[in-house]
Order: structure tokens, then C-alpha cells, then sequence
């Protein structure tokens, strides 16, 4: 019948769109037939034929118009490819430059001033130590922005253990300031079947900033939740800390890289953890804690409700 001849033609990936012309009035039909991928119906009643065409028409124009967008959507998704390309590599730039220049200055005065200039020997020689370092911790960083752990091997994994073996990574650093780890991980909730050692590397992450930002004796909370909507399901993952908060005028740029209101940071953390929540179908938002402090929101997919 009609619609399995729908069936077939989008099993076999044709392009055309289809009209669906059925005998019968009943809106379950067409409703069926909409879902299966026609573009348009028509009820075989008295004059059918002859609107046959002013619908052809209209879906031949609905056609043409998705093509366009679509063709529009891509070079939109190319040109900010490449505008967001062009910030990384300016950042690069800037960011390697300045350490360099010191290194080179360092390398000019070498002959004329080591033998001579303890200073020079001394805290000079630790200065373009430290922007040695510099750089290795840039590179580093960028080398885990662009190597995107690949997710779809990995068993069905649950964020309650993921989180407890994270807690071992950053125990460490919440010592150092006094901090207090707090957990809400609700029971029950279902598995997830990719990217677990992206979703762990993007945690601690966001763990590290909220550690940084908190101030000595505060909490650090990190919750979990499930969001159903529209069909489908999302894993929230909320990490809350007590510090300044990220004031509305940053928001938009916190996950730019090279862009930080850390004093001292580099600011590719969070471009990173953004990289990999993204890369595994998932959002990254940030918000306001309550009563106050940041809150940083990962959504991941969690397959139909």
C-alpha cells in the first residue's frame, strides 16, 4: 500500500518529495504518512485531481526553500568555523609570542652579560624558565582541546561512578583551600552509552574552575539530576561553587578560547570542556548558584524518555 511504498522509497534514501494521495479520510492515515516522511497528503474526493498540481506545486517550493536553508546553514557553519578558527590562532599567536620575546632577549644577552651579571644569571635565567613552562602548559592544553576522546567503544557507564572516581582527581586541590565536596547524585538514573573519558576529563575540569574561584572553607556541590522534554531525555550534571559567580556581560565569551577572568589563567579549560560536551551531542551552559556563585550545567543526551 501507500505506505509502505513510503517505507521503501526512505529506506532507500530517495530524494523526492512525496505526495500521499489515500481514499480515505481518516486523520490517523495522513497523520502516518507525515510521520513516514510525506511532504503532503490528498483525500481521493470529488475534484482531487485537480488540486493535485497546486500541491505538487507547494511542496516542489517547500523543497526548494529547505535545499536553500540548508545551503545557507552550512556557510554559516563554515564561516564561523572559521572566525572561531581565527580567534584560536590569534590566541595562539599572542599567547606564544610574549613568553618567546623573553626567551629571545634572554638568548641576545647571553654572551655579553652571563659572565658579569649575577642578576642576570640568576633571576633572569629562572624568568625564561618559568616562560618555558609557560608555553609546554599552552601547548599542553591545546593538544587536549583538539584530542577529543572518542567515545563509542566504551560500555554503558553511570554517573554515580564517574563522579566518585573524579572525587579521587581533585581531593588534592579541595585540601589545599579547605574545601568541602558535596554530592547529590540521584539513585536510579539510567546508563550512558558513550563518552565516559571525555565526560570525566570535561568534569574535572569544571571542578578545578569552581576549586579555583571558591573561596578557603567553602563548598564545591556537584549534582545530577533527569530533564524530560518533548520525548526526550537529557543527564544533567550541575557543578555549584560559592565564588564571585560569572557576572552576565562574560557569559557569552566563558567558553571562548584563550578568554579567562581567572587571574593567571589561559583560558582554555573551559573552551576544552566545552569542545567535549559538544562532541558527544551535550551542552555546556553557565549560570548563577544560589545563594550565590557560579553554576555550570552539562546536558547529555539521554535517549528517548
Amino acid at each position: 500500500d501507500g505506505l509502505e511504498i513510503i517505507r521503501e522509497l526512505k529506506e532507500a534514501r530517495r530524494p523526492e518529495p512525496i505526495v500521499f494521495v489515500t481514499t480515505t479520510s481518516r486523520t490517523a492515515i495522513a497523520v502516518e504518512a507525515m510521520k513516514l516522511g510525506a511532504a503532503d497528503y490528498v483525500v481521493k474526493e470529488e475534484g482531487y485531481v485537480s488540486i493535485i498540481p497546486f500541491v505538487v506545486r507547494d511542496v516542489l517550493e517547500r523543497s526548494r526553500l529547505k535545499r536553500e536553508r540548508e545551503d545557507l546553514e552550512r556557510r554559516l557553519a563554515r564561516a564561523e568555523h572559521l572566525a572561531a578558527l581565527h580567534k584560536l590562532t590569534g590566541g595562539i599567536a599572542h599567547n606564544l609570542n610574549n613568553p618567546l620575546t623573553t626567551v629571545r632577549t634572554f638568548l641576545e644577552l647571553l654572551p655579553s652579560r652571563y659572565e658579569a651579571d649575577e642578576e642576570f644569571r640568576t633571576s633572569y635565567y629562572e624568568l625564561v624558565l618559568s616562560e618555558l613552562n609557560r608555553i609546554r602548559d599552552l601547548i599542553g592544553s591545546m593538544m587536549r582541546a583538539v584530542a577529543i576522546p572518542e567515545g563509542g567503544e566504551d560500555a554503558p557507564w553511570l554517573l554515580s561512578e564517574l563522579i566518585s572516581e573524579v572525587e579521587g582527581y581533585v581531593r588534592p586541590s579541595l585540601a589545599e583551600k579547605n574545601i568541602r565536596l558535596r554530592t547529590n547524585v540521584r539513585e536510579g538514573l539510567p546508563p550512558l552509552p558513550a563518552g565516559r573519558e571525555a565526560m570525566k576529563q570535561a568534569l574535572i575540569i569544571l571542578l578545578d574552575n569552581a576549586i579555583a574561584f571558591s573561596p578557603f572553607g567553602g563548598n564545591v556541590t556537584v549534582g545530577t539530576r533527569l530533564k524530560r522534554a518533548q520525548g526526550r531525555s537529557q543527564l544533567l550534571i550541575e557543578v555549584a561553587d560559592e565564588g564571585p559567580g560569572v557576572a552576565p556581560e562574560h557569559r557569552k565569551r566563558i567558553f571562548d578560547p584563550f578568554y579567562s577572568t581567572r587571574p593567571g589563567g589561559i583560558g582554555i579549560g573551559l573552551f576544552v570542556a566545552h569542545c567535549l560536551v559538544r562532541a558527544h551531542g551535550g551542552v555546556l551552559d553557565v549560570g548563577s548558584a544560589a545563594p550565590r556563585g557560579a553554576l555550570f550545567t552539562m546536558a547529555l543526551p539521554a535517549g528517548t524518555a
